[in-house]
Formats: structure tokens, C-alpha cells, sequence
């Protein structure tokens, strides 16, 4: 993908109506659209390198200095102060938490606050004696995290040559061809496309595991396979079930032996066994039973299957898991182990689904989440996954910085009804973005929007644009030049550029182009952006003309931001505006009397 990208560093044009909004430059799995574009350290025009390509290194992790990874010590040290206000909340978004930041493979930041163990219910503490803090080496219900070491063991069987994406599940489990389902392939479950529904009840509705797996094979459609995407424990559930078959083991077992053992990941397991309970986090206090969960699998279903699923089930701690997301980083391999191929390692980190869920929709590889705005936020790329657990859990690997970022974390102790920790995961995922210097040095002392709620934030000045004075020449428009870095959620957060001949009656959306050096330029036909940007600055040109026609007179020229809903990506920043009439400079911020003219509201100068 990106080309210039270096491991420190790419916006899409779009909008609303994608068709209506120019993009800036796409990869493949780019929100914005789906061209090769060239990639890394490659020139303008040259052949598209995937960002999970020639990944190979067998790196082993390591503690590191924050300093000698590329992380800004003194940013991540906001990290406590985050984890702090989650416990805070009121209602808490969780009860304890585990946090690890690694990145080129150094482990640089853990940090463990609040309880593992704190609720005899949902509405009872306990004794403050019988508490258990969360530690760095405490081990979290994964929920449904385990979907991506399913899809491993799916993905192991592929390049065995014992089963094919294209293969249709039925094949395989002929008991799933009831209900019209004989088509549905290996792929639609692991993108969540099947049209499978998106969870039945397993636990009380069938009396024990074999009618529960029964019922999981004969659920019906809900959509036509390939039509729409779903996001189904179900398709996991069977997918565990066909590695089970291939394999003539047991899922836990598979995994042991050809995963976690071979990683080292000793403390990653189902079924956790009893005498490791002081360790694990609690996690729901159940009111039909009238338990806490604490030691076993949360998931109901799951529950109900023995505790071992392809949707859920599965315990680690930060530092286990953190050698796992490291095995994807290095192209398949962690140390000496070769769990995968790196050829495996791209295709899983490949969107297959953006022509079903189109332009801001969700995006998937073969079992990551891809780009998902919501927890990945300022580390948010066409290429950042993995995923999310109920339970509070979430993975986040951004390839184009080498980082992981694991948050773990019991947000349903004692009840999930409480809160969420979403808010919590975007905060820390941008935290480490900014660590990383994610956005540029030279566009940091902008004016920056996008980080309030549903808002509007609008930045503004006026010029007085004069006429073509040589007779017999054409008139030419004067430009707008501006210095723009923008991250912003696809297709829900909005920089529109315009202006206004009338004082303010009417805006014009104006027509522009974006430049960076390396990078393929962009037509802004409609003057509105959004998409993750490259992380990269753009040099702005944007003609101040209403329909080719020359603007002239007094000119108000406005940027306007405007967010969908809770902010999730870096926002925008703005560094010099200039306005050019030909050869005369009409504005330049830049100059102190011209920089006291601009209106911010709702937009910051940054420091």
C-alpha cells in the first residue's frame, strides 16, 4: 500500500454519497476506494505493495525502552490516567484492566489498574479483603478475540491443502445443507457474509451439546450467502467445528498443539483449570443462576458447549496474547515458530467484503476486523485489525507502525448492563498513535478539529479577490493553499472546503487538488474529504470559482468539519492558508495581521 509509508507515517475523499466525494488515494481494503496504488519506499506510480506483505522475520519479543521502539515516553504516560477514568466512570466501563504496548518487537508499556474480583453481584461488593487486583499477568476471558485464533487453525488447514476457501461448508458438514445453506462457503463464514444469523440461544433452548451443535447446523438463512454482511457467532461456531473434523482432535486440543504451544503462550488455554481462579478476571454475576462467573467461559453458548468454540472460549493475559498478534507481525512466525506462511498472514489481512458493505461500511479479512474506526481510532488504517471481546477485551496491530496494542479488561463485572469500553479503547488506541507521532511534527502546531461529538467546527477568513484587469485574456480563478493532514472516520466525519460571494448566504463547495511528495496527487472535485489520510501532509490547491466562473470581490473562505458521532479518528489539522491572484498573495496566515483575521469556531490551535 502505501508507498512513503515509513513505519512512522497515509486521506480518501469521500463522503456521504461516496460517488459525490473524491477520494484520496486508495489501496486495496482502503475505505475510500479499491485501487492499487504504489507502496512504500516506491515512487509515484509504481507497483502496489501490500502493507502484510514479505512479513517474515521470526522476531522473538522483547522489553524495550519506549524511547528505542519509536513510542514518546512522556505520551505514553497518559496511559494510567485513561485506565483510571475508565474505572472512574460512572457507571465503571469495567472493573479491572490489563494494558500492553508493544511495538518493532519490544514490549515498551504494561500497566494493570482496578480489580480482577471486586462484586459478590451486580449490586454487592465484596469484603474489601476478598478482592483481587488486576495484574499485568492476569488472565482475561477473551470472548471473542478467540474468533481470531480459530481463523488460524481454519487458515493452518487451507495451506495443508485439506480444505479451500471456495469449499462449500456442506462438504465438509453435510447436516449444514438444511435450509437452503448447501452453498455457503468457507469464506462467507470466515467475512461474516454467509447470511447466517447473527447469534440463536444454544443454552436453554437445547438440552445438551450434541443438540446444541445440531441446531447450530441446521440454522436457517437469514439473507442470501454473499448479499449482506452479518456478524455471526454461528459461522464460528461451524468453523471450529470443521477444523474439529479435520483434525480428529478437539478445537482445544488443536490449538494447544499446533498454536499456543508452539508460540510458548503457556498461559493461553480453554477451560482454565481451577487452581488458577485467584488469577483470572470475573467477569457477570448471572441472576437466573444466581453465580458469579469467575473461572469458566462467560459466553453462554459457549458455556453450554463444554467451553470450547470456535466463537469464544479462550483465556490469556496481555503478554501471551501479545506474542500471538506478534506470530502476524513477523509474517507468520514468532521465534523459531512457523505457525503460518506470510502469503497466509496478507490474505488474512486482506478486505474481501468492501463490495458488500460499501463506502464507510465495515471491513473484513479472513477473520480480522479491518479499519474499525470504533476501537482502532487514531491507529485506524485500511490495514489496522484484529478484533474485540464482549467481555471488555480488544487487539488492535497497526502493520504500517509494527505496534500492538492490547487492552484487556472484565467490563461485564459484574453486570453488562453497566457501561461499555469503547470510549475507553479509543482513547488508548489514540494515545499510542500520538506516542507514535502518527501525526506529522510540521502540521502539529495547526489549527485541529474533529474531536467533539456530532459537531460542526468551522475555520474561516475573507479576501478580497480582485478581476482580470488584462483585457483580452481569459480570467483565471484565484486559489486557495493550504497545508492539510486529515484522519477522519470514513464517510462520517466530513472536511468540506467552500466560500461565499454573498456574505455568507451561500457556499460554494470549491474544487481542488491534493499533493504530497511521493504520493499519487488527488482530485477533490467537490471539495469534501475524509478517510484515514495516509498519515501524510497535503499540499491543498483549491480554485475559488463557482462553476469555472472567477470569484471576485470580497470572498469569505470557510473549512468546515463536521463529525456523524462520537469522534474516532486524529481529526484534521490545517497549517498555512494562503490565497494566490496570480502573482499577488491576497492572504497568508503565516503574516500576524492576516492570522488575527481567522475565525475558529470549534477548531484549536495545536501546541
Amino acid at each position: 500500500m502505501d508507498p512513503r509509508m515509513s513505519p512512522r507515517r497515509g486521506p480518501t475523499a469521500g463522503g456521504p454519497a461516496a460517488a459525490d466525494v473524491a477520494g484520496l488515494p486508495a489501496a486495496t481494503g482502503d475505505p475510500g476506494g479499491h485501487e492499487d496504488r504504489p507502496a512504500p519506499g516506491r515512487r509515484r506510480g509504481g507497483p502496489h505493495r501490500h502493507p502484510w506483505a514479505g512479513r517474515s522475520s521470526g522476531r522473538t519479543l522483547r522489553e524495550a525502552r519506549p524511547d528505542a521502539v519509536g513510542l514518546d515516553a512522556e505520551v505514553l504516560a497518559q496511559l494510567p490516567g485513561i485506565i483510571r477514568a475508565g474505572l472512574e466512570n460512572s457507571p465503571p466501563r469495567f472493573a479491572g484492566a490489563s494494558l500492553l504496548v508493544a511495538s518493532r518487537a519490544g514490549i515498551a508499556y504494561e500497566h494493570a489498574d482496578g480489580q480482577a474480583l471486586r462484586w459478590q453481584d451486580a449490586s454487592t461488593e465484596l469484603p474489601r479483603d476478598q478482592w483481587i487486583p488486576a495484574r499485568t499477568d492476569t488472565l482475561f476471558d477473551l470472548a471473542s478475540i478467540s474468533k481470531i485464533v480459530t481463523a488460524t487453525a481454519v487458515m493452518q488447514h487451507i495451506e495443508q491443502g485439506l480444505l479451500r476457501l471456495e469449499d462449500r461448508v456442506a462438504d465438509q458438514l453435510p447436516r449444514f445443507a438444511e435450509h437452503g445453506k448447501g452453498e455457503v462457503t468457507v469464506q462467507q463464514l470466515l467475512t461474516h457474509v454467509s447470511g447466517l444469523p447473527a447469534w440463536i440461544d444454544l443454552c436453554t433452548a437445547h438440552p445438551d451439546v450434541p443438540s446444541r451443535i445440531d441446531a447450530v447446523l441446521t440454522a436457517p438463512l437469514q439473507t442470501s450467502p454473499g448479499s449482506t454482511y452479518t456478524y455471526s457467532d454461528l459461522g464460528l461456531i461451524t468453523l471450529g467445528l470443521i477444523v474439529e473434523k479435520l483434525s480428529g482432535t478437539g478445537l482445544d486440543e488443536y490449538v494447544r498443539e499446533h498454536i499456543t504451544a508452539p508460540l510458548g503462550m503457556t498461559e493461553t488455554m480453554y477451560n482454565p483449570p481451577a487452581q488458577l481462579r485467584d488469577r483470572i478476571a470475573a467477569t457477570e454475576y448471572v441472576d437466573a443462576d444466581g453465580r458469579l462467573v469467575h473461572g469458566h467461559v462467560h459466553d453462554e453458548n459457549a458455556w453450554s458447549l463444554g467451553g470450547v468454540a470456535g466463537h469464544a472460549g479462550v483465556f490469556s493475559t496481555a503478554r501471551d496474547l501479545a506474542v500471538f498478534a506478534q506470530m502476524f507481525l513477523d509474517g507468520g512466525r514468532c521465534g523459531g515458530a512457523r505457525i503460518l506462511e506470510a502469503s497466509t498472514v496478507q490474505d488474512m489481512f486482506t478486505d474481501r467484503i468492501a463490495e458488500v458493505t460499501g463506502a464507510g461500511g465495515a471491513r473484513r479479512g479472513l477473520g480480522p476486523e479491518l479499519a474499525a474506526w470504533t476501537y482502532h481510532a487514531g491507529l485506524t488504517s485500511p490495514y489496522s485489525g484484529v478484533h474485540t471481546g464482549f467481555t471488555g477485551t480488544s487487539l488492535v496491530i497497526d502493520p504500517l507502525t509494527d505496534t500492538i496494542v492490547i487492552l484487556l479488561t472484565n467490563s461485564v463485572h459484574p453486570t453488562r448492563e453497566w457501561s461499555s469500553t469503547s470510549v475507553t479503547r479509543r482513547e488508548v488506541s489514540t494515545c499510542v498513535a500520538h506516542a507514535l507521532g502518527v501525526v506529522p511534527q510540521q502540521i502539529r502546531g495547526g489549527w485541529q478539529a474533529g474531536d467533539a461529538d456530532a459537531s460542526t467546527a468551522t475555520l474561516s477568513f475573507a479576501a478580497e479577490l480582485r478581476a482580470d484587469l488584462q483585457a483580452g485574456l481569459p480570467a483565471t480563478a484565484a486559489e486557495l493553499h493550504l497545508d492539510l493532514f486529515a484522519h477522519l472516520e470514513t464517510d462520517h466525519d466530513i472536511l468540506t472546503v467552500e466560500a461565499s460571494a454573498d456574505q455568507g448566504e451561500t457556499w460554494l463547495p470549491l474544487p481542488g487538488r491534493l499533493e504530497a511528495p511521493d504520493e499519487d496527487p488527488v482530485e477533490v472535485p467537490d471539495g469534501r474529504i475524509t478517510g484515514w489520510g495516509r498519515r501524510v501532509v497535503w499540499d491543498g490547491t483549491f480554485a475559488l470559482a463557482d462553476g469555472g466562473a472567477p470569484l471576485v470581490g470580497e470572498v469569505q473562505i470557510r473549512l468546515r468539519l463536521t463529525t456523524g458521532g462520537p469522534p474516532r479518528g486524529l481529526g484534521a489539522r490545517v497549517g498555512r492558508l494562503r490565497v494566490l491572484d496570480g502573482g499577488h498573495e491576497l492572504f497568508d496566515s503565516h503574516r500576524p495581521d492576516d492570522r488575527r483575521e481567522i475565525l475558529a469556531d470549534g477548531w484549536v490551535l495545536g501546541g
